[in-house]
């Protein structure tokens, strides 16, 4: 297939752009992979489609480099998941990666692919923008985790954290706790569940109304 400069040029610009607007969603979530990651994902897919179809011969099948482009993005897909205890964090970032490849490879090929490819782009998009806010609609359970200090001679205070957690419908997965070296705090690192109408702010608010808790941050 024999496609013009101004052709490839066309395909890399779409393939960035699409992949583009996945990854700004990205970005504005402060996820592992944002916006630079997803269009130099998208468009090196399309370019290695592109270099893939251009190619005629026999003996030349072009499924084998899309195969490994597959295989690649596999890689760089499992360095966005990270998992910290039983919290697993990157899988949506990953798979957002996964499609924002399969979506330069569309554009590469160009036609009607290139079509799909922006309709993919779409749903993505709007799969990624909305589900989060049907969920905080909903109510789903969600697991988070929660990392803070204790200052020394407050016997009761881990034990009033938990209680003000419970009563206030946040359910407790593990306690890990830690003597800082200086003896100066006890750090703590609750995993918990509790619905996604829980924001944050809502967390961090209950856990400074417990005397002798600092430090704390939401993960």
């Amino acid at each position: 297939m024999y496609l013009s400069i101004l052709q490839m040029v066309i395909k890399l610009l779409v393939a960035m752009i699409l992949g583009g607007i996945v990854g700004w969603e990205r970005e504005i979530n402060d996820r592992p992979a944002g916006l630079r990651t997803h269009v130099l994902v998208s468009m090196g897919a399309a370019l290695i489609t592109i270099v893939s179809i251009s190619f005629q011969g026999p003996g030349h099948d072009p499924s084998r480099i899309a195969a490994q482009i597959v295989s690649g993005i596999g890689f760089l897909g499992a360095g966005a998941i990270l998992r910290r205890g039983n919290i697993v964090r990157g899988l949506t970032t990953a798979a957002s990666l996964w499609v924002v490849a399969s979506i330069g490879m569309a554009v590469g090929v160009g036609g009607a692919y290139a079509v799909l490819a922006t309709f993919a782009t779409l749903v993505v998009f709007a799969t990624l923008s909305t589900v989060n806010r049907f969920e905080h609609i909903i109510g789903t359970k969600s697991n988070r985790e929660v990392s803070f200090e204790i200052a020394p001679g407050n016997p009761r205070a881990m034990a009033d954290v938990i209680s003000c957690l419970v009563a206030n419908g946040i359910s407790i997965k593990s306690v890990q706790t830690a003597d800082k070296e200086d003896s100066s705090a006890t750090a703590v690192r609750l995993v918990v569940s509790s619905s996604s109408r829980f924001t944050e702010k809502v967390l961090i608010e209950l856990l400074e109304s417990q005397e002798g808790v600092s430090g704390i941050s939401w993960e």
